[in-house]
Formats: C-alpha cells, structure tokens, sequence
C-alpha cells in the first residue's frame, strides 16, 4: 500500500513538472514570437497577462499536489492507527490466552482434586464398613447372634475398671440350658442348635438397658454383664428369664419342646482385691449349685465368701 501511494505521488510531480516545463517553453516561444512580429505596449500588456496566467497555473498544480500529498499523509497516518489498533487487540488478546489456559487448567485440577476427594471418601467408607464387618465377625457369635467369649472377655475388664472408677455394682449372671445334652441327643443337633437361637431371642428380651450385654460363653451357657445393678435388681432379671422360659414352648418342625434354665449370681461391689476371674468364678458356683439342686432356679454366691475360703488357703 505505501509503495503504490510513493508511485502515485511520483508519477504526479513527475506529470506536474512536465507540464510546468511545458508551458514554460510555450511562454517563452509565445513572448518570442510576439517581440518578433509586433512590439507595443499592447504586447508588453499580453505578455504580462501569460506570465500571470503561468503563474496562477503552476501554483493550482501546486495546490493539487500539496493537497493529494497532505490526503496521502493522512491516509497513511489511519492506517498506521489502524494497524496499531490490531497489534494491542493482537497482544491484548496474546496476554490473555495465557490466562485463559491457567484459568482452565486451574478448573481441571479443581475437577481432579474434587474427584480424588470423593474417591478417597468412598474408600474410606468402605474401609469403615470392612472394619464394622470384622468387628462384628470378631465379637458376635454366628448361632446366636449375641456376643462371643472374646467380648465378653474384653468388656468384663472394661466394666470392672469402671465398677471400681465410678465405684458402683457390677453383676454377673451365668445362664445354663438344663440337660441340653437330652435334647441334642434326642431331637438332633439342628433342633439343639434352635432351641439356643430361641433362648438367646428371650435373653434379648429380658435385657431392658443398653448397657447390659449378653454373651454366648460357649455351648449351651451364657452370660449376661449387668452394670451398676446389685444382687437384687440381678436376681429379680434372672428371676423373669427363667420364668420366661419355663412358660414358653418352643415350636421346631412339627416338635413342641419345652426348655428350662438354670442361673448363677455374683455381684461385685468394690471388694478389695477382687478380679473379674473371681466374679466369674462366684458365679460358676452358684451356677453349680442350682445345677445340684434341682435345677430351673437362681442361686447366688457372695464374693466375700470367696474372699473368707481364699484367705483360710493361704
């Protein structure tokens, strides 16, 4: 663009020059000619008027010239404008791609870490749930649904510490299936197996508090952890098992079979010395010692007898 202007603007000075020339020597011939032919003022008055008529030519020329050169000039000077006008949006639009890229890129990454987050979450959950899963596997006793003997070994020191911190009660309850050898041996170990999953069902039922945890100690015996409750309030819940049971039948196939159940009773209350292996152990005695004496009944043993027996020993 600019070359073609420069050669217009050339071509046209070279055309005005040309012509300037021209007229020049058409003047000096016209002068010429008439100092030749005839000299008079008149001529002299004629010549005057050519001269001033070349003049005011050349100077419209000029006029024209220095007006298409300033048109030129300003032409260039827009576009020139113009083309700097494009370079800023070009840059300004070169600056901000950059931006643009990093503003998404920061998106992504928000993105990802969203989606790492929330899978880290689920795995966490599932972790959770496995570790709910092994819990239960660990401490519930398949058959019965209650606790096992590894809970219940874990929670009658946990009860003890507690008993003795807070320095209230703690019974133990042993519970025992009257001759279930009889009933595995005469119906099955199938119909033995469901008359456990029934008595763990009344166990459930006579346990009024979320603190008193029932456990499966093994075979057809059970053990049931009372906390902050005494010999009384333990003797009179052994007391509405038993009774539970022993007015209930069992209902297996097309067998009608009737239960009974025997319960032993220790209570701790602080006695200096004293482990939970000897709760367990008062319990078992008593347990033994309605067993021996009929059967179907609550008996209790004091741990201070124990204690007595156990000091004599030594």
């Amino acid at each position: 663009m600019k070359l073609m202007n420069a050669l217009k603007l050339a071509a046209l000075f070279f055309i005005i020059l040309l012509i300037e020339i021209l007229l020049a020597e058409l003047s000096i011939w016209i002068i010429v000619w008439i100092d030749l032919t005839i000299f008079d003022p008149a001529i002299s008055n004629s010549t005057f008027t050519l001269y001033n008529l070349s003049f005011w030519m050349n100077g419209l020329l000029l006029t024209i010239l220095f007006s298409y050169l300033y048109f030129l000039i300003q032409s260039n000077k827009l576009t020139s404008q113009n083309q700097l006008i494009k370079s800023d949006e070009f840059e300004t639009s070169g600056h901000n791609i950059p931006g643009l890229l990093q503003e998404e890129q920061q998106e992504q990454l928000e993105l990802m870490v969203q989606e790492r987050t929330l899978e880290l979450n689920i795995a966490l959950q599932e972790l959770e749930s496995a570790n709910r899963e092994l819990a239960t596997i660990t401490t519930i006793d398949e058959l019965s649904g209650l606790y096992n003997r590894r809970f219940y070994d874990q929670k009658i020191l946990a009860e003890h510490r507690r008993s003795r911190r807070n320095l209230t009660s703690l019974s133990l309850v042993l519970v025992d299936i009257d001759h279930f050898k009889c009933v595995n041996d005469t119906y099955g170990h199938l119909a033995g197996d469901y008359c456990i999953v029934w008595l763990a069902e009344k166990i459930k039922q006579c346990l009024g508090r979320s603190s008193d945890i029932a456990c499966r100690y093994g075979g057809e015996e059970f053990c049931l952890i009372l906390p902050e409750t005494d010999s009384l309030g333990a003797r009179s819940l052994a007391e509405d098992l038993r009774l539970a049971v022993n007015s209930d039948v069992i209902h297996y196939q097309e067998l009608k079979l009737s239960l009974t159940i025997s319960c032993g009773i220790s209570t701790y209350q602080q006695q200096k010395g004293l482990l939970p292996e000897h709760i367990f152990s008062a319990a078992d005695e008593a347990l033994y010692l309605a067993k021996n004496n009929g059967r179907n009944q609550v008996q209790q043993k004091d741990l201070l007898e124990i204690t007595n027996s156990e000091e004599q020993l030594i």
